[in-house]
């Protein structure tokens, strides 16, 4: 549907896609209605029909900024990019703070995934995003000479994204009680095993665990 034509009306707009992602997260995208999202923001069953003409365009318009959250804090500073075990460590740390704090509206997404194709290529073109990063990582890694140009970073890219995305998955739905930083060790420890860089811990986690 179109913008709204006024700053009331985006302000009513934002509103509604603002509180629906608490809904969803509630109640699960199946048993949520577009009168919970009314109740949530406040506003008439037909306000929300004004902006959106199904729940399925609210999830959408909640996974737009999800998936815009998500992009910015994976992000791995730049001085952290000469270091390829930082590298790794900071870029594990981001991809579990970012998954955890957004767990519960992947699993909505899931939910709507089985039933609608648009939230089905969702999921997997933010998963791609992910992948591309981590084989981007191992070529660049190949160039500098640190990992071996045997390696198929289209192989190891998706095996070690499963790896660490399989691990916060079962951590966030088993709420097992590990230290964040062990994770974070540990993960980037085997990360870099795998790919053949040398067997250190990352430097500035080293002495914590």
């Amino acid at each position: 549907m179109s913008a709204p034509a006024t700053e009331r009306g985006r302000r009513t707009r934002d509103t509604i896609v603002r509180s629906a992602r608490a809904v969803f997260e509630t109640r699960g995208f199946h048993d949520t209605t577009m009168s919970d999202l009314a109740s949530a923001a406040e506003v008439s069953h037909g306000t929300v029909y004004t902006y959106f003409d199904s729940k399925e365009a609210v999830l959408a318009e909640v996974c737009r900024g999800l998936v815009a959250e998500m992009f910015a804090t994976i992000r791995v500073p730049d001085d952290l990019r000469s270091d390829p075990v930082a590298r790794i460590e900071e870029g594990n740390r981001r991809y579990l703070a970012a998954y955890i704090k957004h767990a519960r509206m992947l699993e909505v997404v899931e939910q709507a995934a089985t039933t609608d194709l648009h939230f089905r290529e969702l999921i997997e073109d933010l998963r791609r995003v992910f992948v591309d990063k981590a084989t981007g990582t191992i070529r660049h890694f190949q160039a500098d000479g640190l990992v071996e140009s045997s390696l198929r970073p289209d192989i190891a890219g998706p095996a070690l994204v499963g790896m660490v995305e399989s691990f916060a998955r079962r951590w966030h739905d088993h709420e097992q009680d590990f230290e964040p930083e062990q994770v974070v060790g540990t993960l980037t420890r085997l990360w870099a095993r795998a790919i053949g860089l040398p067997d250190q811990a990352p430097a500035s986690r080293g002495a914590r665990r």
